[in-house]
């Protein structure tokens, strides 16, 4: 609770310089909310918790494009809330589990790496 994760893998393929991430906090009606940056866009959703069982409802995100590799990124990162089952703490890492991928994170910020856009050549 209250603490931020950032993304480190989504089914063994490394998301750590993607700029995932996920906080889940209380709102003032003691309802959870998980909310945090999906790679190009801000998300949020609604958190129901059961002992190891999560589900992410009602996420929504705002409406940037951004470049192939984030996009691609980012559908990963929304896809395995929405498929969200389970989840469990290992070590510092935090698990989240549905049929559709296994996500993995580890408290601190997410940082994003811009991409790599080859230099155009100037004209003289």
């Amino acid at each position: 609770m209250n603490q931020s994760y950032k993304a480190i893998s989504i089914s063994g393929f490394d998301v750590q310089n993607k700029g995932l991430s996920m906080t889940v906090s209380g709102d003032a009606k003691g309802d959870l909310r998980g909310s945090g940056n999906a790679g190009c866009n801000n998300w949020s959703a609604g958190v129901i918790l059961r002992e190891d069982q999560i589900d992410f409802t009602g996420i929504f995100t705002t409406k940037k494009l951004c470049g192939k590799p984030a996009m691609t990124a980012e559908e990963a990162f929304l896809t395995s809330l929405r498929s969200a089952k389970r989840w469990h703490i290992d070590g510092d890492k935090l698990i989240i589990e549905g049929d559709a991928a296994r996500l993995m994170l580890k408290p601190g910020v997410a940082e994003l790496k811009a991409d790599k856009k080859p230099a155009k050549p100037s004209a003289r």
